[in-house]
């Protein structure tokens, strides 16, 4: 198992979209927290005002999934969707008697950490040492740092299950193009469900889904039973979506 998640390090690492999407992200991350730093660009009523660290409000555009979206669909699309074209990537794993599950399980770990660096850490290290430099360290008090590693530990796990369901996708269409088609179009599905009472069975989906923690671990008065709400949907989303993923992987005919 080891051995094949430093092979999908290697490749990623190789793999010239991830850097594109790594750097896209860095530079955006710094353009907006710069401007919002600086008042050139005013955002209001976020969790993060709430939580008095109004400097750090670009990031709540960050985490909405119809923008990470752009990125993790992206890179599941050039990272693992073009594994099945004409280079055999995946059948040649295969072939050499690695059992699908573990196979699998290492795209997973290796996409997912990839996909975090990409739309969780470089936007939250971006604001927070930008703040730092520009002279407004004092904004990170004990209360307001718990509040970030709370949070965004919350929000990653609710990524990672989010990421599960991409590398899902990606592997079931086996082309790049249609991973971003079906992905953007899973997002604006859960957005229409958000912002309208769509009724019956897509609510109530929407309600116990990551979709909806993705808005409520950002809630600065958080319970412990939020909490642990947040934990239980985030924890059983992945374990579903990757036994469902190898399910379907260890009985899909490699070409």
């Amino acid at each position: 198992m080891l051995n094949l998640i430093s092979a999908e390090m290697f490749k990623l690492k190789k793999n010239k979209s991830f850097w594109v999407i790594l750097f896209v992200s860095l530079g955006l991350s710094a353009l907006m927290h710069y401007l919002i730093i600086t008042d050139w660009w005013l955002i209001s009523n976020t969790p993060f005002d709430a939580a008095a660290l109004s400097d750090l409000n670009a990031l709540s555009m960050f985490v909405i999934p119809i923008y990470f979206n752009l990125m993790t669909g992206s890179l599941a699309a050039f990272y693992i969707s073009t594994e099945f074209g004409t280079d055999g990537v995946i059948k040649n794993q295969i072939l050499s008697g690695r059992q699908r599950a573990a196979v699998y399980l290492s795209k997973f770990i290796v996409y997912t950490g990839g996909s975090v660096a990409i739309a969780v850490l470089c936007p939250l290290l971006t604001g927070v040492l930008l703040n730092i430099l520009m002279g407004n360290a004092d904004i990170f008090t004990g209360e307001n740092i718990m509040f970030l590693v709370r949070a965004f530990l919350l929000f990653t796990m609710q990524f990672a299950a989010f990421c599960a369901i991409i590398l899902l996708l990606a592997i079931m269409s086996e082309d790049s193009g249609k991973t971003i088609i079906l992905s953007i179009l899973l997002t604006l599905v859960m957005f229409a469900a958000e912002r309208f009472n769509m009724g019956g069975i897509l609510n109530t989906i929407y309600d116990y889904s990551i979709f909806q923690q993705f808005n409520l671990v950002f809630d600065v008065s958080m319970t412990a039973g939020g909490i642990i709400e947040a934990l239980t949907v985030g924890g059983i989303t992945i374990v579903v979506v990757l036994v469902l993923g190898m399910f379907i992987f260890d009985r899909k005919e490699i070409k």
